[in-house]
């Protein structure tokens, strides 16, 4: 009982901390002439980069939860692309002679 009056307190206590109005410290964004990340030709140059991390990142979450392993050197090397167009192939049982 005392964690629900624990969390209830909690919820409250943010509630009215929220509706409290602040004073607002901001100014008027200074524009400064020059070039910004992301605009341009140098800018655009390194967003395939992020994509391709992205990609290995995703595609290695999804291998490790559906499959329970890790992505082929090929899979990585295609910035994950592979993984959602190919199967693997599955390992072929050795049979045992008796």
């Amino acid at each position: 009982m005392k964690t629900k009056k624990l969390i209830a307190a909690t919820l409250a206590a943010s509630m009215a901390v929220a509706i409290v109005p602040t004073a607002s410290f901001a100014r008027p964004a200074v524009v400064v002439p020059g070039h910004t990340f992301g605009s341009g030709n140098p800018g655009a140059a390194l967003w395939p980069i992020f994509a391709c991390a992205g990609g290995i990142i995703t595609s290695a979450i999804i291998a490790n939860a559906r499959d329970n392993r890790e992505l082929t050197a090929q899979e990585a090397w295609s910035c994950g692309v592979l993984f959602w167009f190919t199967e693997p192939t599955p390992k072929k049982k050795k049979r045992k002679h008796h």
